[in-house]
């Protein structure tokens, strides 16, 4: 059982209080919650009301994830396993859980499908570069350019002061600062993406890019509905 005292049991995040109980589910063998909840009761926790529900909301925590599952090879509700993803947490931390839930939205549906695909199966660069390779495709189609302008020139051309993409209702400084949210962006995660292997440091900061391709594709969403309105 966990060398915790109840108060710490109720102190502790809820997160960092599942990874614990999941820890200890792993190491003991334990397969039934309830058998783990009533040791829980005999190890000291039973007259602390509190602490036995704070380990039911982390056993919650643990299903909501998928970090356990019912075992069908079991009769009873409470027969549990660690998942894929719980052994994934045990090993990495739950830095991949929650890289996984910021993507837990709907994405743009330029990317959803395969950027989420990618990301579940830890193609973390793939994801991120998925993202801005959709950006890129966007920008030209909407500025009609050719093949033969890309990356961060078709990005400068596309919304320069006399840009296709370049709302002339805006003042100026508002113009320039789209241009180089877009251009500093694709230069940042894209651009290096052509010529060498990227390390985007983290599950975290993977996570993060692909949201910004996401931002970025639902800004063109506007500018897109801009253009179609009658001038």
């Amino acid at each position: 059982m966990l060398s915790l005292t109840a108060d710490e049991v109720v102190a502790m995040p809820l997160d960092a209080l599942a990874l614990r109980v999941l820890r200890d589910v792993d190491e003991t063998n334990e397969w039934n919650s309830y058998n783990w909840l009533q040791f829980a009761k005999q190890s000291g926790y039973a007259s602390r009301i509190d602490a036995l529900r704070a380990f039911e909301e982390a056993w919650a925590w643990l299903r909501a994830r998928a970090l356990v599952a019912h075992d069908p090879g079991q009769s009873s509700e409470t027969a549990v396993f660690v998942t894929r993803r719980g052994r994934a947490a045990l090993t990495q931390g739950l830095a991949v859980t929650r890289a996984e839930e910021r993507l837990d939205i709907d994405l743009h549906p330029l990317i959803a499908d395969t950027v989420r695909s990618q990301f579940l199966l830890t193609q973390y660069e793939l994801a991120a570069l998925a993202a801005f390779l959709q950006v890129e495709i966007r920008v030209r189609a909407l500025g009609g350019f050719g093949d033969d302008v890309y990356g961060v020139e078709l990005m400068r051309k596309a919304f320069g002061p006399t840009g296709p993409l370049t709302d002339p209702a805006v003042p100026p400084g508002e113009q320039e600062g789209l241009r180089e949210l877009i251009s500093g962006a694709y230069r940042t995660f894209r651009n290096p993406a052509s010529h060498r292997t990227v390390d985007l440091g983290d599950v975290t900061m993977a996570s993060e890019v692909v949201l910004l391709g996401d931002l970025l594709l639902r800004m063109l969403d506007r500018i897109e509905a801009r253009l179609r309105q009658p001038s």
